[in-house]
């Protein structure tokens, strides 16, 4: 009875197990599928509807330049007339950000 009852608790600890790992890569992909709503919310003012540039510069092609970890420095500490926004966005929708805008080539 008392073998029967832990590998009762062995398999539910090990199904939890699995369903967290799942639970992390939703919210690790709803993050990525967020980039745009961060764009749109941080970005479009000056950067414009279509990453075409304004008082901001033309980012449609930004990975071409810059790779992740570079654009990652530009959103977190500003420059060339861009204000810093390292307080404003968390890290997860920072590195979403940055990961979808080095994908721009």
């Amino acid at each position: 009875m008392k073998l029967r009852l832990l590998g009762v608790i062995i398999l539910a600890l090990a199904l939890s197990a699995c369903g967290n790992n799942k639970q992390n890569e939703t919210q690790t992909t709803a993050v990525k599928a967020d980039a745009p709503k961060i764009y749109q919310n941080f970005c479009i003012s000056c950067h414009g509807n279509q990453l075409q540039g304004g008082q901001g510069p033309n980012i449609q092609k930004v990975g071409e330049r810059l790779d992740e970890a570079q654009i990652i420095k530009r959103i977190q500490k500003g420059g060339g007339g861009m204000p810093p926004f390292q307080v404003a966005l968390k890290e997860e929708e920072l590195k979403a950000l940055a990961s979808w805008l080095a994908g721009l080539k």
